[in-house]
């Protein structure tokens, strides 16, 4: 008995060797020079194959993990309890991220979305201290103009880092988003950036270039 409270013991420590390494500051700052447009990164030590994958009837992609899958209704109520439900949300059951879309009504069209993240961050701030908003920033394609919003959010148990990002689809607004919790933000702060970067809206014929997410299940959206 003594033998295998021994093991489980020498078990235990080192289990908990490899997570203090999985999140030391030295094993993230190694990470931290791989870039998501290479495809195969680590993440805490995780591996992790990004690759550009379409979202919203293959009209708009952005860089995202392979094994993303879309959640289900249900899993989208029961992680926003709140309102305001994405579309669509992406995730894995390893990494602490997700992103997603909301393809709203609102009607502006694209020479005015550089200000568009404006009126977002005054509804953002009359929400009090639970919002803090880190940055804005905006650049612009060919076609297009797309804004964002750096910004931190609390719930009653985390905070919440979250990259909200802006555009114009046929006259209407896209809100999409890239978000973790704030407890992992050294690792993941440069993985969102860089997806945001990724983001664009495709014009026809490159849609087929493009690999799409899929359902929970394997089956493509």
């Amino acid at each position: 008995m003594g033998q295998m409270d021994e093991e489980l013991l020498r078990r235990r420590e080192q289990i908990e060797e490899f997570e203090r390494e999985r999140f030391s500051e030295e094993t993230i700052e190694k990470e931290k020079e791989q870039s998501i447009f290479d495809g195969n990164i680590m993440v805490n030590m995780v591996p992790v194959t990004f690759a550009e994958r379409t979202f919203l009837d293959g009209r708009a992609s952005i860089w995202m993990p392979e094994d993303f899958t879309e959640l289900s209704p249900r899993e989208i109520a029961m992680s926003y309890p709140l309102g305001n439900k994405p579309d669509k949300v992406y995730s894995n059951s390893c990494l602490d991220l997700a992103t997603g879309y909301m393809y709203t009504q609102h009607e502006v069209p694209d020479e005015y979305m550089g200000d568009f993240p404006k009126v977002v961050k005054i509804a953002l701030e009359r929400m009090g201290p639970k919002v803090r908003i880190l940055s804005e920033d905006m650049r612009r394609t060919q076609k297009h103009t797309i804004s964002s919003i750096e910004m931190i959010s609390h719930t009653i148990t985390e905070a919440v880092y979250n990259v909200m990002y802006f555009a114009s689809l046929d006259g209407r607004v896209l809100m999409g988003f890239i978000n973790f919790n704030y407890e992992n933000v050294e690792r993941y702060r440069s993985i969102a950036q860089e997806m945001l970067a990724s983001f664009r809206i495709l014009d026809a014929g490159e849609q087929d270039n493009v690999q799409q997410p899929e359902q929970a299940g394997g089956q493509p959206l």
